[in-house]
């Protein structure tokens, strides 16, 4: 595990207080205070698998050893632990309170949520065609087919409310500053929606309507109460847009992106431009002075499926699909992917095999006193 900065020194009552990267610091004889830093212990891979294939879904999960500097990818570890499948289509997933990873199975109609001390699973809840996660103080907030937002108290790991219905198919959600951006998407007749609706999160009551881009489908949270929205058009000739929705409902447009992912540590959004038959273009836009630069130059990805953000290092991950094995000039959707690891410059760190379809990547890192 690698250990890194999380809260800055302070002073209060004459007591100073701070936190080290090095666990050897000479402290000169000072009072220090615990305080709290934040261990990195690896990196979930939740593969979506193949409906058209019937390949389920499956969990993978690479390892930091700190102290042999290895990272080592622990392949299924789901169906080890549980005896049983993930199952059809995991579609997101996020850590709660560094301790349970929730995971939302769209085939199967639930909500699992996995011990990390052992991967075991218990106490699933069930959501029709439940698709994307947001977490806030006790409670987790999935998105669904049903064009409903379910509130998920994690006390209790039971349904504590639910929205009217919104729209068609929901897909992407975000909190912030007490309330639900909600992605639209698109609906069951394949039509797609222009619009995400603020929910306030005790009440799951509508407050606000904002118009974006053609079929929004994930939202991010990010420093001073912006709120980020990835639109992916029409996969014709509607380009996928990302945009910013400041604390006012104002809505800018950063650049174009098939998927994204926030660095909250450094203030940056990592951008991946991926449409089919073109070449990915790699970007990391800067919220501090809003310029846009490249990342990862000269990498190459075969099919880039997802992005993540380490939280305490900024270091970078991105899945990918590997070629067909009978036609390698196209993605493969049926044979194991590939993660990669960058360090926060874009230096290539190492690549490992995992799942097939890694469509989403979560970090697992854990708090304590130092």
């Amino acid at each position: 595990m690698k250990k890194y900065l999380l809260s800055m020194a302070v002073l209060l009552a004459g007591t100073m207080a701070f936190t080290s990267c090095d666990d050897d610091d000479d402290n000169g004889g000072v009072l220090i205070a615990p305080v709290q830093t934040v261990d990195v212990d690896g990196v979930y891979v939740i593969n979506e698998g193949s409906y058209y294939s019937q390949i389920n879904g499956s969990l993978d999960f690479l390892n930091f050893d700190k102290e042999a500097n290895a990272f080592t990818m622990s392949r299924n570890i789901f169906d080890a632990a549980n005896g049983r499948s993930l199952g059809g289509t995991p579609n997101n997933g996020l850590m709660f309170a560094d301790s349970v990873l929730c995971i939302a199975v769209s085939d199967e109609n639930r909500v699992e949520f996995v011990n990390v001390n052992n991967n075991v699973a218990y106490d699933a809840v069930s959501i029709t065609s439940p698709r994307e996660i947001a977490t806030e103080g006790d409670y987790i907030y999935v998105t669904a087919y049903t064009g409903k937002v379910y509130k998920i108290d994690m006390r209790t790991r039971s349904i504590a409310g639910e929205s009217t219905q919104i729209n068609g198919n929901l897909e992407g959600i975000a909190v912030a500053e007490g309330s639900l951006y909600v992605c639209t998407a698109w609906n069951p007749d394949y039509s797609y929606n222009k619009e995400v609706v603020v929910l306030d999160a005790q009440g799951l009551v509508p407050t606000d309507t904002i118009t974006v881009a053609e079929n929004p489908v994930q939202a991010i949270a990010a420093n001073g109460g912006n709120v980020y929205i990835l639109s992916q058009g029409n996969y014709y000739d509607v380009a996928a847009t990302v945009q910013c929705i400041d604390r006012n409902g104002n809505v800018s447009v950063i650049g174009n992106a098939t998927m994204m992912a926030y660095d909250e540590l450094h203030s940056k959004l990592y951008l991946v431009n991926a449409p089919y038959g073109e070449a990915p273009q790699y970007k990391v836009y800067n919220e501090e002075d809003k310029t846009t630069a490249d990342f990862a130059v000269g990498t190459t990805i075969f099919s880039p499926y997802a992005i993540s953000v380490m939280p305490c290092s900024g270091e970078v991950f991105v899945s990918s699909l590997s070629p067909n094995p009978d036609a390698p000039e196209y993605a493969s959707y049926t044979t194991d992917g590939v993660l990669y690891r960058f360090d926060a410059d874009g230096s290539l760190l190492g690549s490992y095999t995992c799942g097939v379809c890694p469509g989403t990547i979560v970090c697992r890192t854990h708090t304590e006193s130092k």
